[in-house]
């Protein structure tokens, strides 16, 4: 029962959270299971939260996706898969990222050169 002048509680406004999307939870998922020794276990979360994301309109920031593409491309090579590597890493190449985006981005940017000559080192 409400007293004079309380407010019901059911009409209080609610603070709501955005959950962090399926690729960002993907991407923090597949990096503990590449630091456990699992890369075909990251490989494969990763590959799942693409696929879902794929029918649905593409929700996530560029460089969120460019890290999941590049992390994909990393697992890709450490499976001896070289074209899925080729795959991922043109993915992650043809993002229009932005330059305030790139300079966040520069640990993965190195990392995506470093597994480009890798791959074509082969």
């Amino acid at each position: 029962m409400v007293q004079r002048g309380e407010v019901p509680l059911g009409r209080l406004p609610r603070r709501t959270v955005d959950a962090p999307s399926d690729i960002a939870r993907a991407v923090e998922h597949a990096r503990i299971l590449r630091g456990a020794g699992d890369p075909t276990g990251a490989a494969r979360i990763l590959d799942r939260a693409f696929d879902a994301e794929g029918v649905r309109t593409r929700t996530v920031s560029e460089r969120l996706r460019f890290r999941a593409l590049v992390l994909r491309a990393d697992l890709a090579l450490q499976l001896h898969d070289d074209a899925a590597a080729a795959r991922f890493l043109a993915g992650a190449e043809a993002l229009p990222l932005l330059a305030d985006a790139l300079a966040a981005l520069d640990d993965d940017l190195h990392l995506a050169e470093e597994l480009r000559e890798r791959l074509d080192a082969d």
